[in-house]
């Protein structure tokens, strides 16, 4: 569907299959990926949860995909929040009353923390890789993971160790030439948030009694490596937030099995709205 103040905005609306009095689920885009997601994985999880009765729509934000850009002085995430309950607004628009479910991968998990700090509509968050932060415990597990895998080195034929070797140090010193911010940096150069401030959100938002599955991939090193960590940062929120970790899977869930894994949870935590629905 076509919608916006200029239509300029691009939304395909997955139907219920029954309709179920549950939340709709609006997928957002996963940094500058269109609304198919990352090895169209926005597509099968919109479909999945079709036929677990949700109404889903996989939006592009303006200047992504299909959606014109507009010219105006907003940053991204202002932008990417306008986008976002301007969609709400259409989708009420047409009748969805039963408030919203945001999912979103990297950025796009950011911009649904932001949205629902701005849209009372929004009553659940599934997000793929949110902001994470080491602890002293993750960066011991980092530590002992690289020296388990040092002595692993032992036993691989002396080609295999050189080539991969190889590959490290073109790699380090890729790495050592970039220019590092003062902000915490995540894959892609996203910048996050000081922790203090993501502590204050997530709390915030909880005390609105939005439910959040913060999902983790695998390949975060220090920043998280185990299904508790975030309680390691956050022990206030423990038992508030839902948090699933999949250590085999990379962060686009490239593999169909870790995609499979990922629908799963998701279907799974979303059918407690179906139980809780009058």
């Amino acid at each position: 569907m076509w919608f916006g103040d200029e239509e300029n905005l691009v939304a395909i609306v997955s139907e219920p299959s029954p309709p179920k009095k549950v939340p709709n689920v609006l997928i957002l885009n996963a940094g500058v990926l269109h609304r198919v997601g990352p090895h169209r994985l926005h597509v099968h999880l919109a479909r999945s949860l079709a036929a677990a009765g949700h109404r889903v729509a996989r939006l592009d934000l303006s200047g992504i995909g299909d959606s014109r850009a507009l010219p105006g002085r907003m940053t991204f995430r202002e932008s990417s929040v306008a986008d976002i309950r301007t969609t709400l607004d259409s989708l009420v628009d047409e009748g969805d009353s039963n408030g919203f479910i945001l999912f979103g991968v990297c950025s796009g998990a950011d911009n649904a923390l932001a949205a629902a700090q701005a849209d009372p509509r929004i009553r659940g968050l599934v997000l793929v890789d949110p902001p994470a932060y080491a602890t002293p415990g993750s960066k011991l597990r980092h530590a002992r993971g690289r020296l388990e895998g040092g002595r692993a080195w032992l036993h691989l034929p002396m080609r295999v160790a050189l080539a991969a070797l190889r590959r490290g140090a073109r790699v380090l010193n890729t790495k050592l030439f970039k220019t590092r911010s003062s902000m915490p940096v995540a894959e892609g150069g996203r910048e996050l948030p000081p922790i203090e401030e993501y502590r204050r959100q997530l709390n915030a938002l909880v005390q609105r009694d939005i439910r959040i599955l913060a999902i983790y991939s695998g390949v975060l090193g220090a920043r998280y490596n185990h299904e508790d960590q975030l309680f390691e940062a956050f022990p206030e929120l423990k038992g508030k937030v839902d948090c699933v970790y999949f250590p085999d899977a990379n962060h686009t869930f490239t593999e169909l099995s870790a995609q499979a894994a990922l629908q799963a949870r998701v279907l799974s935590w979303c059918k407690r709205w179906e139980a809780a629905a009058p």
